[in-house]
Formats: C-alpha cells, structure tokens, sequence
C-alpha cells in the first residue's frame, strides 16, 4: 500500500527509518530482512545515496516497491578526541566494519624508535580509538606498503628499518604480513622476492596485489601477491625503472602506472613524464600516453567514470605543483585537469562516496583542502583542517567518512589528532 523514509535525504554515514503498510503473507526489505506492515524498521549507517527494494508476498504473487535515500556530505572537519597513542610515519587501513588500524611508525610509546609493532583501532559507533592487535613486525611508511585484499584482509608488504624479522638486516624490507578479519589478527606470508625500499608502490586488482618499482637510484621490477597462495610471484618489468610513481587499476582490472623519480638519488632526481599500463591477462606493461608536465610524490584517483585525475607531486626534484590532470582510457592521453589552491606533494586524494574527490595534507602541513567535482569539472575550495599537520594519514572508511589520524609537528614529533571529514 506504500514504503517510505523517514528522510529522503541523510547525511554520509548515518541512517533512516523505512516504513512499509502492506497486505500479504510477508514482506522484506533487501539487504534488510523481515518487515511487519507498519512498523519502522532502521537501515544500517548509509556511505552513499541507496535505493531500498521492498518485496511482499502472497501465496504465488509477489510484487515490488522501491524508496530512494539520498547521501550527502556535511561538508566539514570534526575534531575527536584524542588517541592514546601519538604516531607519525605510521600506514593505516579501513575495516569492513566502518573502522580503522592505525599501525606502526614512530609512536609516543617508544618516542626513539623509528618504526614499532603496534597499532591503534578506530571504532565508528564510539569514535573512540583504542589499542589494537600486534603487527606481525614493525612497520614504517617509508618502507611499508598496505593494500587492500577482498573480503575485508589486508596486506602489509615490506617492514620498518627495525623490523626484527627472520630475513634479518635490510632484506627485512621484503617481508610481509597479512591482516586477517576473522581473528583480528596479523600472521607472516610470503616473502617479496625484491627489496623495493622507498618509492614502491602497491594496488590491488584482479584479487592480487601487484607491487612495482622503488629502491634507490630506481628499480623497473614488478611482482604479484597471490591470496590464496601467500606466494609472491614476478610480474615482468616496467619499460621505465621509477619509484615515487602511481599505480591505479582501472575499471577493467589493468593498472595505470603513471610518472616518477627515474633516475638518480633524492638530488639531482630525473622525473619522469611516461606512462604505462600493465595487463594482469597478459603479465605485460604497455606504454601509454604522457603526462603533460613530469611529476613524483603526486596521487591518482579513479573517477566514478573510469577516468583517473592526477594531482599534485614534485615538479623538479624538490617544488610542488598545484597542477591535475587527467588520464582517459578510452583516448589513452592526459588533458590538463585545473589546478589546486596550494601546491601539493606527498599528499592524500580520496574519492568520495558522491563522486568528488578531497584532496588534503602532505609534505607540509596545510590547513588548505581543495575539492574536484568531476561532473562540472571544477575545483573547488574544502572545508578549513584545523589542527593540521604534515605526514597524517587519510582513510575513507566503509561509513563514507573520511578519517585523518596524527601526522608530526613542526619538530617531527607525533601527535594524538583525530579528526573526521564528513
């Protein structure tokens, strides 16, 4: 007889009240369950606009009915309290449940120590942040690369400089470890068969994690993780040794690897301007269109319509770039994409569950955030980060919000911030 919502309209990570009135046997709401005709029943928290379903049933028949929810971002940064633990130069990673681990880095439990084992969980109901489980070894954003698995795991692929594990030494930086959901828990896998070092970069796709480049000057090679091994494996090389690149899947499960230091040390770097995409069918890198301007430390982020932007990065080995660009697989070329408010490297891109993308943070603390709209093709200036800080993590949660944890004061020391984009 009808279905409706409290709201047509929610804000990102909260929910409604849906209502059916009925006549039938039963009646459920997908992704929902059982309803009885008249009774409010709530919908989980909501990341992004949903259109609930409703079926009632009678005997043979069945008929249909559908209500629309839309999601909208507040549009601001809210302050919580602060973590127990201070960290910066640590990784983090979101959780199936709308959470996050915090891991690793330098932390105000062991202020001497570079890089430790220890992590720090974001609960989304409580907004609280409490300790977490134990690395498997320590891990260090410098040498530590984290990529998403399905089903909610995820991998820890290289180790702090003081990891402490069996592989001893610098080839520590080869070891890895997977978070497991069920348990909660860390546990050894597979080695990586390279030592990467810094500038390596991870992503999943096709339900493995292909790693590339890295190590000093450069390095071209490339290996995958496969799950249900724990095995790595190699994946040919790059046509262009880089490290300080990005890799991108895109919608078809190829990977776009884009710019870079290909040459030299931290002085001196030689950018790189090339492209390239590799094909987990084939096991091949191809060459692809250009960038216009050469750039490192610089993020790329998938678009709702397969397009990738880039932002940001260095531009000649040591200033930033307030300039983007953007990569069409369909024309296999970059096209000038606007520009930011400040110039940017080393920063965080997040693509928000209603199609923009926040870009903030970096090498430099910046309270500035920038905004692209991707349908009207415009920037457009963020909410104010306040405290800011340089090194803080950025994770899109399962919720649709956006968590910043600590980063590093003007001294290098960490700090406890906790902050929400939403």
């Amino acid at each position: 007889m009808s279905f409706t919502s409290a709201a047509g309209t929610v804000f990102v990570g909260e929910g409604t009240l849906l209502t059916a009135v009925f006549r039938g046997v039963s009646a459920s709401i997908e992704g929902i369950g059982a309803v009885q005709s008249g009774i409010p029943v709530a919908t989980p928290a909501l990341a992004r606009a949903t259109t609930f379903t409703l079926t009632v049933r009678s005997g043979a028949q069945q008929v249909e009915a559908t209500v629309p929810v839309a999601v909208v971002y507040r549009d601001r940064f809210r302050e919580l309290a602060p973590s127990p633990v201070a960290r910066t130069q640590h990784v983090a990673m979101p959780l199936a449940d709308g959470g996050a681990l915090t891991m690793g880095g330098n932390s105000s439990e062991s202020p001497n120590v570079p890089d430790t084992d220890t992590t720090d969980r974001y609960d989304p109901v409580s907004e609280a942040v409490s300790a977490g489980p134990s690395l498997a070894f320590s891990a260090m954003a410098t040498f530590t690369l984290p990529a998403q698995l399905e089903g909610g795991a995820f991998l820890v692929a290289g180790g702090g400089i003081n990891s402490g594990t069996e592989l001893g030494g610098a080839d520590g930086l080869r070891a890895t470890q997977v978070f497991d959901p069920a348990t909660g828990t860390f546990h050894r896998v597979g080695d990586l068969a390279f030592r990467h070092r810094s500038g390596a970069v991870a992503t999943l796709g096709d339900g493995s994690v292909l790693v590339t480049g890295g190590e000093l000057p450069t390095s071209a090679a490339a290996e995958r993780y496969d799950p249900s091994s724990g095995a790595w494996t190699g994946a040919g090389e790059m046509g262009t040794g880089r490290r300080a690149h990005t890799a991108t899947t895109l919608a078809d499960g190829r990977v776009l690897i884009v710019g870079g230091v290909a040459c030299c040390g931290v002085t001196g770097a030689l950018l790189t301007a090339t492209a390239e995409i590799f094909d987990p069918v084939h096991g091949a890198f191809q060459p692809t269109g250009s960038l216009g301007t050469a750039r490192a430390l610089h993020s790329a982020t998938l678009l709702p319509d397969g397009r990738v932007l880039v932002t940001g990065g260095t531009v000649d080995g040591s200033n930033a770039t307030t300039t983007a660009e953007i990569y069409d697989p369909s024309t296999r070329r970059f096209v000038a994409a606007g520009e930011m408010q400040v110039a940017r490297a080393s920063h965080s891109a997040v693509l928000l569950t209603d199609g923009r993308v926040l870009v903030l943070g970096g090498e430099n603390a910046s309270a500035v955030t920038d905004v692209y709209d991707p349908s009207a093709d415009r920037w457009s200036a963020g909410p104010v980060l306040q405290p800011a800080w340089a090194a803080s993590t950025v994770t899109l949660l399962a919720t649709g919000k956006v968590l910043v944890f600590g980063g590093e004061d003007a001294q290098g020391f960490p700090v406890r911030t906790v902050m929400l984009f939403e």
